[in-house]
């Protein structure tokens, strides 16, 4: 009885043994394609984001700067499509490097995948004034799967709309109304309704901290946002801004 002796067993490649090519085969998945000068790295994943399999310009037997050649993409790209055996799958693109453009062109070639490429954009693609209160701006970040969208659109909401600080109108005292439903003798809107014209006046300062400001005028006449008297640090956006019309001669 002689010796044994122990054998590894594997795919051999450039005088080395590469286990990784056993890598379980899936019909639909996400080929995620990482183009930099020195590289191109091909990644695919399962639909739930699990790493299936990875290849890149160098494992493919290209050596120094050739693993950044677009040849060397096209071989990768070709690489892992069919060692994974996808049917169909997304395309996500990210780097400029000069492999990019040649790995996608064997993926959307290839005999094997049906693909849809998509390229990470984050971008603002509209923006606009549409009056002197209101700012529109239309933006772009993708891709995205399925449910992020909603977890990145929340916590953008909650930040904007209870973490960023700003000047507002907190709170108004008249007279002697009872309550917010009541209506004044001479006042065209009800108390709601100045409360609601009142939140709709935006302020511009930079002081910190709770400062007063009032409104004293006699109608008949129309109140808008240029009659507040303001502290000299607070400036009003929109003089226009409507607040109430006195139909009879009060006080306000």
């Amino acid at each position: 009885i002689g010796s044994r002796k122990k054998v590894r067993i594997g795919l051999r490649r450039n005088a080395r043994f590469s286990l990784r090519k056993s890598a379980r085969r899936i019909t639909k998945g996400v080929i995620h394609v990482e183009a930099s000068f020195n590289n191109t790295i091909i990644t695919v994943t399962d639909p739930q984001g699990r790493v299936v399999f990875w290849s890149s310009a160098g494992t493919c037997g290209f050596k120094s700067s050739r693993k950044a050649s677009p040849y060397a993409g096209q071989r990768t790209a070709v690489d892992a499509i069919r060692t994974v055996g996808l049917q169909r799958a997304e395309v996500m693109v990210k780097g400029a490097g000069s492999g990019r453009d040649a790995a996608l062109r064997a993926i959307a070639k290839s005999e094997e995948v049906a693909g849809s490429t998509q390229t990470l954009q984050w971008k603002c693609v509209e923006s606009r004034v549409d009056s002197k209160r209101l700012y529109y701006g239309r933006f772009i970040l993708s891709p995205l799967r399925k449910g992020q969208a909603d977890t990145v659109g929340i916590a953008l909401r909650r930040a904007l709309l209870g973490e960023i600080e700003g000047t507002c109108i907190t709170r108004a005292k008249f007279g002697s109304v009872p309550h917010e439903y009541s209506t004044i003798v001479g006042i065209e809107e009800s108390v709601q309704e100045i409360l609601l014209n009142l939140k709709e006046i935006v302020l511009r300062s930079n002081l910190y901290g709770v400062r007063d400001a009032s409104i004293c005028v006699k109608g008949p006449r129309y109140i808008t946002a240029q009659d507040i008297i303001l502290p000299p640090s607070v400036e009003i956006v929109d003089m226009a801004q409507p607040i109430a019309n006195l139909t009879e001669p009060i006080d306000f």
